[in-house]
């Protein structure tokens, strides 16, 4: 294999201190990435979603919650005529002896209700997932933001509005917030008490950075059983019944300037096998990253205790090297699997 290092003197930064790289370059990075090319995807970035307005109608847990509209019908800024003064003239009948018709009141106006009804739902599944539905009719194939215990990725509803999808927990009590472009959006919460025997690395970047998580379980190499990435036929169910870890994928890459995620799993407390696990992550060099400095931020939970967070700015090589990729190597903890 074709082996390029690179020594960069202050040009990584992340709070694990430093970083190891290694360059990989031409048929050995096609074969083991193999992903179909990449849009060009750059622009000027967008803030980070603000969420306002909710309101929690259930807190238990699994009950569907909904979002009230930004809209404040009480508080909007409308002109009230001033009252009238005067006296309403009586009106005369001659035909009933002079009586005065009473006034006409005018009905009252109904208030200004939210625009679209969003309805989410969450339910913990196997191997500490969770299992999402979100139903939000008047949002058809609408870009929407996920947020949970620091983990933020972009995805679209369906042609009914509809989204289902199943995420990592990284908390116990998890609460998953979505938000729409126009600030409107909704929570879920439930609690998920199988994350202790778990744990979990998460990698969270734009999708131009092309970041990607690859485990090598005990001892494994490149394209072994025990070489996990987002690619591999590893499952919930594999996690659940303690063979090995398994890679989810987060986030919708055709969604401009998407936030998207990679996330590892091992079920630490269960595992069948003992020995060390050890994490990497890769950053493809491609069109739309080469050249560029690419901020990312990685996420540890260990058996449901306190998370970890790296912060991490990584400069790509220039557009000669596309097709390469960088090694991190150092970036995420090694796993310790003992017996139990």
């Amino acid at each position: 294999m074709n082996i390029k290092r690179i020594v960069m003197a202050g040009g990584v930064l992340a709070t694990a201190g430093a970083i190891g790289f290694v360059m990989q370059h031409g048929e050995s990075a096609q074969a083991r990435y193999a992903v179909a090319p990449v849009a060009d995807i750059s622009g000027t970035p967008s803030d980070p979603l603000e969420v306002t307005g909710i309101e929690l109608t259930s807190a238990v847990a699994g009950k569907t919650s909904k979002i009230t509209s930004n809209v404040d019908a009480k508080n909007m800024d409308a002109k009230v005529a001033p009252e009238e003064t005067k006296e309403e003239p009586a009106i005369r009948t001659a035909a009933l002896d002079d009586v005065a018709l009473p006034s006409m009141e005018e009905p009252a106006q109904p208030e200004l209700q939210s625009l679209c009804n969003i309805e989410m739902a969450a339910e913990a599944a196997a191997a500490a997932m969770v299992d999402v539905s979100l139903k939000a009719n008047c949002y058809p194939n609408e870009r929407v933001t996920f947020h949970h215990n620091g983990m933020m990725f972009t995805h679209a509803t369906d042609a009914a509005g509809n989204l289902d999808l199943s995420i990592p927990a990284l908390s116990e009590n998890a609460v998953i917030i979505v938000a729409f472009a126009n600030g409107e959006g909704a929570l879920a919460n439930t609690k998920v008490p199988s994350l202790e025997f778990y744990d979990r690395m998460v990698v969270q970047s734009k999708a131009k950075s092309q970041l990607h998580i690859n485990a090598f379980e005990f001892g494994a190499d490149y394209r072994d059983e025990g070489h996990v990435n987002a690619d591999s036929k590893r499952s919930v169910s594999d996690a659940a019944n303690g063979v090995g870890g398994f890679v989810t994928a987060l986030g919708n890459y055709e969604q401009g300037e998407a936030l998207v995620a990679e996330v590892y799993t091992f079920p630490t407390g269960t595992s069948k096998t003992m020995g060390d696990v050890h994490v990497s992550v890769d950053a493809n060099v491609t069109v739309a990253n080469c050249g560029l400095r690419i901020e990312a931020q990685t996420l540890e939970v260990s058996r449901a205790g306190k998370m970890k967070v790296q912060d991490l700015t990584l400069p790509i090589p220039s557009c000669d090297a596309v097709g390469d990729f960088l090694v991190l190597g150092n970036l995420i903890q090694d796993l310790k699997v003992a017996r139990n």
